[in-house]
């Protein structure tokens, strides 16, 4: 019993550091690949910058909630910007509140974009 009271809270603390690991790398890989995506589809002029960042936010599945999503369109390139404040699943780093996840993609336009503009939105 002693032994189980000490070792218990080391191997628990292992299983869950580990699954919060998981789980963060998760919304990062899917922040990172709907950002790119966003970036595709304002380069080739797919719509407005709203009307991107609502596609975006609705291939976001894991980390699309609350995620604020930003269109920039320059002449020659556009940039997409996401982030969103962490939230852990275990509640075991509950005490680094304020810990923000981004990604930024900026892609070359190759040629003039007649529909898109700036934007920026929260995602429900």
């Amino acid at each position: 019993m002693v032994e189980m009271a000490i070792v218990m809270p080391l191997f628990l603390m292992l299983l869950f550091g580990i699954m919060e690991a998981g789980w963060a790398f998760s919304q990062q890989v899917e922040m990172r690949n709907a950002t790119r995506e966003g970036a595709r589809l304002a380069v080739v002029d797919w719509g407005t910058g709203d009307q991107v960042i609502d596609e975006t936010c609705s291939r976001a599945d894991l980390s699309g909630a609350g995620t604020t999503f930003t269109v920039t369109v320059n002449t020659e390139s556009v940039t997409v910007n996401a982030s969103k404040t962490y939230q852990s699943l275990t509640g075991m780093i509950d005490g680094f509140a304020g810990l923000t996840m981004s990604s930024s993609v900026e892609m070359r336009t190759e040629r003039a974009l007649d529909v898109l503009t700036d934007a920026s939105k929260v995602c429900p």
